[in-house]
């Protein structure tokens, strides 16, 4: 499978405004957003394992960005979400700062490495503050889409 996050990303999985303030209504959000491109099964499940998850540590990377994600069962291969709150929302993030952009990760339990690369692959992407402008002033999906394009271009 593909680790380019341009593949990955279906503009139906994109929301560039996001309605949820709190971590788990967010997480929730993200999750419901995924269902729309993709079988998911129990998706209280999914969300209770992202939870258990942000127990052993905040998926809040810092500077406005948040990586929620899990392995599990419910999904034969990995998808990923993306959405936006401009007004950032708490999300016990390591900077305590409010967060803006929101990448959800969801990969199969029987392949753990390619969540890593992709895992990898996002938090190297996101350190870049210009690709960060382009994500946080996108006006469609095509155009995230399209800042993935031209960052693995790069």
């Amino acid at each position: 499978m593909s680790t380019r996050l341009s593949e990955l990303l279906k503009p139906e999985c994109i929301e560039l405004d996001l309605k949820e303030k709190k971590k788990a209504d967010i997480i929730r959000e993200l999750t419901e957003m995924v269902s729309r491109c993709a079988e998911l099964g129990d998706r209280e499940t999914i969300c209770e394992a992202l939870m258990e998850r942000e127990k052993l540590g905040s998926t809040g990377i810092g500077n406005g960005i948040a990586i929620p994600h899990c392995l599990t069962p419910q999904v034969e291969r990995t998808h990923v979400a993306f959405g936006r709150k401009l007004d950032g929302a708490k999300f016990d993030s390591v900077d305590n700062q409010p967060v803006a952009l929101f990448f959800l990760l969801i990969g199969p339990e029987t392949d753990p490495n390619l969540h890593l690369q992709i895992l990898s692959k996002l938090a190297r992407y996101l350190h870049d503050g210009i690709f960060c402008d382009l994500l946080l002033t996108a006006g469609s999906p095509e155009e995230v889409i399209e800042a993935f394009r031209s960052k693995e271009q790069a």
